[in-house]
């Protein structure tokens, strides 16, 4: 678990270069003809069966079911919804979870694109910690969906503890990175000033019985601003990077030992906005991974392409990082095609 915990402030700087999203308010609204769509995947992590009601649908040119059954301990078949794009007016449903025997759990959600919005809250009278909620960008305004939204629920028992080991452990981590100098290559150096304000809370956590023993789900939600300094070519700049509303999704094999063994099987992101300070981290990143520089100003497009045509690249990184700081090394992180050490 302490592994998972030392991971969340990587997953939170790699994350960190997607940009601000585009302006909520436009002087005129044009409709797409095409309305927001997405596939919709529930994962039942109660041993009962668990009854899914769609309600409430506004503006949906394809609704979510009425009504469905998701098995003990599964996941449902893929639900194809879609807004409807031709009414100039924000699109939403409701999704209800209850398993037998238990409380239900509601869903309220959003679904569109600028100027319209993609997003979701939880009913206040909810069961704590019992459902937990991804919306993750896919292929934006391309052909195919927009984006894949993740449901679960589960009796979330494990989520409060995740959180107090964040809470204790979180602090001492962060010490840690507080004034490291990162030597990627001969040409790019990165340190770390200064981490203001970070947040890191854990939304829903489920371990279950995975092939190698543990399987885990777990979404987190990370806020703060990393204060930089940035070497490029010799060249040296102040640079901060500020996130809000990072959201990650991780489902990974755990084994259990002198230590636990975490091996990432899916990692999925959305983020609510990212403010970007430093031009020079536009190039570091045009060197590193190029082919996400020429999107760091569309923000659904940037996450899009880290959750579907690089994530099986981006997973790999993790575990990389993940095998590294457990064995007590620096983590190896593979950017392109180049190995780059980050060395203390």
């Amino acid at each position: 678990m302490q592994s998972l915990i030392r991971l969340l402030p990587l997953l939170a700087a790699a994350n960190a270069l997607v940009p601000a999203p585009r302006p909520e308010t436009f002087a005129e609204v044009e409709p797409r003809g095409l309305g927001t769509s997405a596939e919709v995947y529930v994962y039942n992590h109660w041993s009962q069966q668990l009854t899914v009601t769609g309600t409430d649908n506004q503006h949906m040119n394809v609704s979510p079911p009425a009504t469905f059954k998701v098995g003990p301990n599964a996941v449902s078949q893929k639900y194809a919804i879609e807004a409807n794009g031709w009414v100039p007016v924000q699109s939403s449903f409701k999704l209800n979870f209850k398993p037998e025997g238990g409380s239900q759990s509601t869903v309220n959600v959003d679904i569109g694109v600028a100027p319209w919005k993609t997003g979701f809250s939880l009913n206040s009278k909810n069961p704590a910690g019992q459902v937990g909620v991804l919306l993750a960008p896919a292929k934006i305004l391309e052909a195919g969906r927009d984006f894949d939204f993740y449901f679960f629920s589960g009796p979330g028992s494990f989520t409060s503890f995740v959180q107090g080991q964040i809470d204790q452990k979180l602090p001492e981590t962060l010490a840690k990175v507080k004034g490291k100098k990162f030597v990627v290559n001969s040409d790019i150096e990165i340190t770390v000033n200064d981490i203001v304000k970070p947040v890191v809370k854990a939304t829903y956590v489920n371990l279950g019985n995975g092939p190698n023993g543990l399987l885990v789900d777990a979404i987190a939600n990370v806020d703060g601003e990393a204060q930089l300094t940035i070497t490029f070519k010799g060249v040296t700049q102040k640079a901060n990077i500020k996130v809000k509303g990072l959201s990650a999704l991780i489902t990974a094999d755990a084994k259990l030992g002198a230590s636990i063994d975490l091996f990432v099987k899916r990692f999925q992101a959305s983020v609510d906005s990212v403010d970007i300070n430093g031009d020079i981290l536009v190039d570091i990143v045009g060197v590193l991974y190029p082919v996400l520089a020429p999107f760091l100003k569309l923000p659904y497009k940037l996450a899009s392409i880290v959750n579907t045509s690089e994530n099986a690249k981006v997973v790999s990184y993790i575990n990389t990082a993940i095998k590294a700081i457990a064995n007590g090394n620096s983590p190896i992180i593979k950017l392109g095609q180049d190995a780059r050490r980050v060395v203390a």
